[in-house]
């Protein structure tokens, strides 16, 4: 869970919601799911995304980047991706 405030999708308001839409539109189908290890006990989810919702301009930058990059027709293969994210969170100690 990040340390700062967040607005998820779902407490958003018009355009931010809109903003996170946009983002989510160019993940692959495999990322849009809910990963069960970032599910709170109270039925919130943990998102990198959302870690930016103050900023929603930098957020949709940053997020649109994201779902470019995890394209699979690229050449990392989503082990590949998953593999270098855990790697540099181990390294930053974050939970992420």
């Amino acid at each position: 869970m990040p340390w700062i405030k967040t607005i998820p999708s779902d407490a958003a308001g018009p355009e931010l919601r809109a903003i996170y839409e946009q983002i989510y539109a160019l993940y692959p189908p495999s990322y849009r799911d809910a990963v069960p290890a970032l599910i709170n006990p109270d039925g919130s989810e943990d998102s990198i995304i959302a870690a930016h919702s103050l900023i929603p301009q930098a957020m949709l930058h940053i997020g649109s980047v994201l779902g470019v990059l995890y394209q699979p027709d690229l050449p990392l293969t989503r082990r590949q991706q998953e593999m270098i994210a855990a790697v540099v969170s181990a390294q930053n100690r974050c939970f992420y």
